[in-house]
């Protein structure tokens, strides 16, 4: 479950690092209140990215895939046909959304013991 390539461990902080910039930059006040409103944002943030990539693992958006690749030449007949295509291409790469959910947790609580040390 927490197996993957480092990249997306890497990926995810960096995404996190970067909310957290822009959050300190838009309150410039070092108080301590600040850090712990930045990284409490960028761990909610990275959080609901995760969840969304999780939604999107279980096939919540195959109906737009689907839609979109029925112009033209069709290579699917029907929805589940794509469907279920896409759930053994899926199965193939593991859970990608994975990092993201870890990463936006350990944000959460780094945010959450800065409020209250």
């Amino acid at each position: 479950m927490f197996r993957h390539h480092p990249l997306h461990y890497i990926a995810a902080a960096i995404l996190g690092a970067a909310i957290v910039t822009v959050m300190l930059l838009h309150n410039p006040s070092q108080s301590r209140m600040a850090f712990a409103d930045a990284f409490s944002v960028a761990g909610a943030v990275v959080v609901l990215l995760g969840l969304l990539l999780l939604v999107s693992y279980f096939g919540a958006f195959e109906i737009f895939g689907f839609s979109f690749s029925a112009h033209g030449a069709r290579r699917y007949r029907t929805l589940y046909e794509y469907s279920e295509a896409k759930k053994e291409k899926r199965s193939k790469g593991g859970w990608t959304f994975m990092p993201y959910i870890t990463v936006g947790a350990a944000l959460l609580l780094i945010g959450q013991v800065i409020w209250l040390v």
